[in-house]
């Protein structure tokens, strides 16, 4: 009898991690449909003739779409960009999902916080979480510590001026490398065993802090790097006055380095025996992206 692929619907196909969770199911024998908020957005991993990739569209506002682009599913990876509508939009596709069948959600959540800190998006997730366990058949919530990736958010001070801002002081922030994260949402997706994990924490190899990330920057990008430990208020103030971020999302960006400070991170990895090997470090992200941190030529900035 002939075995039935499996069909992976993938929310937030086009960010860091839905990105690689596509580029990896494209070496698994099944289906993989991404959903992209925008049909016009171009499809973050290319469809070939052999491919078992295909895309859909939807509103995260409409059930009815949501509920099309989750028909036939058998597995579901659930993220959308953070923003305020967050909680409205995942409990829309839990919903949409359990009405069309989908028995299995992975969700890429974050940590759990201590009563000592306040983040607001984890908050956010915890809301999430919680109906997901109420309102799902099989469910897993990753929760991540910092992706490696993110630093690709600073490019503009290292390039131009050779800085990293932050108010981490010398706390350390654990990391760990997005295709790391696709790897453990891929095993949970397609596992034939029952899932029912509220938390599954998956920590990186190391954790550091940004002076040492600077030292390692220079020596990648052949230049000095420093790090500026700046207040919080003199962070969230360059956050949404120079860099015009939403008030939200700076506060969320203060809030991480006071949770770090406050709440020591991880010095070792959670995720060996998850993946199967070591997980990738620093200095291996740092070697591959270099090219995104190295001084920009004087036209590139005048023009």
């Amino acid at each position: 009898m002939k075995k039935i692929k499996p069909v992976i619907v993938v929310f937030g196909c086009t960010g860091t991690v839905g990105r690689e969770v596509m580029q990896q199911l494209k070496h698994h024998d099944c289906i993989v449909r991404g959903v992209l908020r925008n049909p016009e957005r171009p499809y973050p991993v290319p469809i070939i003739s052999s491919s078992n990739i295909t895309y859909v569209s939807a509103s995260l506002n409409s059930i009815k779409q949501l509920k099309e682009a989750c028909s036939g599913a058998d597995a579901l990876f659930l993220l959308t960009a953070t923003s305020p509508d967050q909680i409205e939009h995942e409990i829309n596709i839990i919903n949409a999902a359990r009405q069309s069948g989908v028995k299995r959600i992975v969700k890429l959540s974050a940590p759990v916080i201590q009563p000592s800190a306040v983040v607001k998006v984890s908050q956010w997730h915890n809301t999430i979480d919680n109906y997901l366990i109420k309102n799902t058949d099989e469910f897993c919530c990753l929760r991540p510590h910092s992706f490696m990736q993110n630093w690709e958010r600073n490019t503009f001070t290292i390039q131009y001026f050779g800085k990293i801002y932050g108010a981490l002081g010398n706390a350390k922030r654990n990391y760990i490398d997005c295709r790391d994260v696709a790897t453990v949402a891929i095993n949970y997706l397609l596992t034939t065993e029952e899932v029912k994990q509220y938390s599954v924490i998956l920590a990186g190899p190391q954790a550091i802090t940004n002076i040492e990330m600077a030292e390692k920057l220079s020596y990648v990008t052949g230049r000095k790097i420093e790090y500026a430990d700046i207040t919080q208020d003199e962070l969230f103030s360059q956050l949404t006055k120079k860099a015009k971020l939403p008030e939200w999302l700076a506060s969320h960006i203060v809030e991480l380095d006071d949770l770090a400070i406050k709440v020591p991170e991880p010095e070792s990895d959670t995720v060996t025996n998850l993946i199967l090997r070591k997980p990738r470090i620093m200095d291996e992200y740092l070697q591959e992206s270099r090219h995104l941190f190295k001084r920009k030529p004087l036209w590139k900035i005048l023009f």
